[in-house]
């Protein structure tokens, strides 16, 4: 659940990668949080056990038949070794519609029928070869789809076997569109916008994909300094000076854009996004303004490079793109097994921060000190895949958490630009009557120039 918690961070960095990969066109398309497996083609959603440590299983070459697809699939090294896999078989190549045959064909002697969440689908539960197995299946949208799990160790199984009866589905078709007119999950004409703008906001604002800035006096900062790259919080008597550049915005409204590109769906009727809701408490979320960011291409630099012919065909040149997020995670969300385990709980927190689809990140955090305060710091490099589709240019991705006061708290930045992205390491920091200094002091990459962002003295 930890990881979970902390990797919802990453629906704020949603909206600068999925404008081109929001519709889901085949049946592979979906995302794997850690925790939680959705496929936007179907409509599933698929919870799985807490904790599990969950790996994706690694597709080696094409499927021997053409017509099965492997929607996702996932091993554990814990007790019993258990395998979770998602498959969709073409129903017009297969000829076989009945889930029955479909589960029986698996080896499954005994078949029955069960209901998920209003779905009826056919079930088998057996043993063969030493390990223990059970197999889902339903026909949806012309495909067989087959929900199965395997181990050695019978109560793993159950456990497994426990998530895929909490299965839950969406309408991708109505869900994709909330806000149309006469949609039964319509939100009102005032949700998802700051509350200082409710009065005078019309539905037709709602159309934007783009995360609005934020005009309503945040509570962290200094009132008379809301837009001025000044950040103060009296109670843990912490300063963060950033870039003027960057414009603050709603980071509830932020998030919601997030989840809505992701997972096909509103966040309120996701448990985990609630979840999140309430134990990630958002205290800066600012993004570079475009017309005050450098006129040029994005670039990269070395720090990310792929000679094959798919990247150098998809690869598109982007405008600079620049974003930061600075959270508080609440201490009573962390699980009691973990709370005596602070620098688990913060490498935690760093890693799942940088941890999506397409990233190539770092194994292990990197512990450095500003003043006495001890930061562990994670970080990656790549191309974002949402949705089942790779993004059109990298970026970089850098977490920063530490224990302050008894505050979790992470500072996340990201960028296309390796200029940019060191500019806003920069940005100072102070804990207390500590010493000032910048988030990170290294630069990544070559150094470059252009047109330097604005840090205001301390």
């Amino acid at each position: 659940m930890l990881k979970t918690i902390i990797g919802m961070v990453l629906l704020l960095f949603i909206p600068a990668v999925s404008a081109q990969t929001q519709t889901a066109s085949k049946p592979e398309d979906g995302f794997f949080s850690g925790e939680t497996y959705v496929n936007t083609f179907f409509g599933l959603t698929l919870p799985l056990p807490q904790d599990a440590d969950l790996h994706p299983l690694a597709k080696n070459g094409e499927a021997r038949e053409t017509f099965r697809h492997t929607l996702f699939g996932a091993n554990s090294t814990r007790k019993g070794y258990p395998i979770i896999v998602v498959l969709a078989d073409e129903i017009s190549k297969t000829g076989n519609a009945d889930p029955r045959k479909a589960v029986a064909a698996l080896g499954a002697h005994d078949v029955d029928a069960v209901q998920i969440n209003g779905r009826e689908f056919l079930r088998g539960r057996w043993k063969a070869d030493g390990i223990y197995r059970v197999a889902y299946a339903t026909a949806l949208k012309g495909y067989m789809l087959y929900v199965s799990t395997f181990s050695y160790d019978k109560k793993v199984l159950d456990e497994f076997e426990g998530s895929i009866r909490q299965l839950t589905f969406f309408d991708p078709t109505k869900t994709r569109n909330p806000e149309e007119p006469n949609h039964p999950d319509a939100a009102s004409p005032t949700s998802a916008v700051p509350v200082s703008e409710q009065e005078n906001a019309k539905p037709s604002n709602r159309q934007s994909t783009e995360p609005q800035p934020s005009t309503a006096p945040q509570v962290h900062q200094l009132a008379s300094e809301s837009n001025s790259g000044k950040f103060y919080d009296k109670e843990m008597d912490l300063h963060f000076n950033y870039p003027v550049e960057m414009k603050l915005l709603d980071g509830a409204s932020d998030m919601e854009i997030g989840h809505r590109n992701i997972f096909g769906m509103p966040g309120d009727t996701d448990p985990e996004h609630q979840q999140a809701e309430r134990c990630m408490k958002i205290l800066l979320d600012a993004c570079l303004s475009a017309d005050k960011a450098p006129q040029r291409n994005a670039d990269i630099q070395d720090l990310w490079v792929d000679d094959s012919k798919q990247y150098k065909e998809s690869r598109k040149a982007e405008p600079i793109y620049a974003k930061m997020l600075m959270v508080e995670l609440l201490p009573d969300c962390v699980p009691k097994k973990f709370r005596k385990k602070e620098d688990d709980v913060l490498a935690s927190m760093a890693l799942s921060a940088v941890s999506m689809p397409g990233i190539g990140r770092m194994p292990k955090p990197i512990w450095y000190e500003i003043g006495k305060q001890t930061i562990h710091m994670n970080s990656g490099v790549g191309r974002p895949i949402v949705n089942g589709e790779v993004a059109p240019a990298p970026l970089i991705i850098m977490s920063m958490a530490t224990q302050w006061r008894g505050h979790l708290l992470d500072w996340v930045f990201t960028s296309n630009d390796t200029e940019i992205f060191n500019e806003m390491t920069k940005s100072m920091v102070r804990f207390g009557d500590g010493p000032w200094s910048p988030m990170f002091a290294a630069n990544i990459g070559p150094n470059g120039s252009g047109t330097p962002m604005t840090i205001l003295p301390k």
